[in-house]
């Protein structure tokens, strides 16, 4: 019998119990210390807000690893005390923006790649997007994220394709998915993109919406409704 080690390798996977915001430090921990384990050099964090992208930034003080900031056009989400901004480039986010890149993080805004003309049709059109989106979110959302942001990043010029990096994502606020990539350009998607290993994840995915009303979904949603202190 071949031993364990010559055909591959035990690596275990967390599994979060619940989905969202709540699980936004443990994911980015699990993330750098999987990175420094494979001498990968970029960390991808998805953040509507800046407020995960500035737990990513505290999370990777005094490591070689570069933040990438994968973030919304400007726009709203709903939420239980009404309308919560997203995108960096809104202008009360503009001095979080500018804190990041001062750190050393890169910004990037883009559309993302399954969720453009799709969302726009209200997801009611058969187009191939929407069936890319919809397939990968049997994974959780938290999945879907983190693959378009890495996707989002190498398009902005942010990644080299190819390149393996760990990325992260979450399902409605925060971040609750980690996982090491290798990169491709969007043209080249389904023909390059790899998804290399698993860090974290919520073992369940949940599709219901709105995802904050569900038992299963935890997080401190009042910080999205104050403004952010530097």
């Amino acid at each position: 019998m071949e031993r364990a080690e010559e055909i591959g390798f035990p690596k275990p996977a967390f599994y979060f119990h619940c989905r969202g915001e709540a699980n936004t430090r443990k994911a980015l921990e699990l993330a750098r210390d999987r990175a420094q384990e494979l001498e990968i050099k970029k960390m991808v964090v998805a953040s509507e807000t800046g407020r995960s992208a500035l737990e990513a930034l505290e999370i990777l003080e005094g490591t070689e690893l570069k933040l990438i900031v994968v973030t919304h056009y400007p726009a709203k989400t709903w939420g239980p005390k009404g309308d919560i901004p997203i995108g960096l480039a809104r202008p009360e986010y503009a001095h979080v923006k500018q804190f990041l890149e001062e750190h050393g993080a890169v910004v990037v805004q883009g559309t993302r790649p399954f969720g453009g003309i799709g969302r726009a049709l209200e997801w009611e059109a058969p187009v191939p997007a929407t069936f890319v989106d919809k397939t990968l979110e049997l994974f959780g959302s938290g999945t879907k994220i983190a693959i378009e942001a890495a996707v989002m990043a190498t398009d902005a010029g942010a990644l080299t394709p190819g390149e393996e990096v760990v990325a992260l994502g979450g399902t409605y606020k925060g971040l609750d998915t980690a996982l090491v990539v290798r990169t491709s350009y969007s043209g080249g998607f389904f023909s390059e993109f790899e998804v290399l290993e698993l860090i974290a994840k919520p073992r369940h995915p949940g599709k219901r919406l709105p995802e904050y009303e569900q038992a299963d979904w935890k997080g401190d949603l009042d910080q999205y409704y104050k403004p952010i202190e530097l």
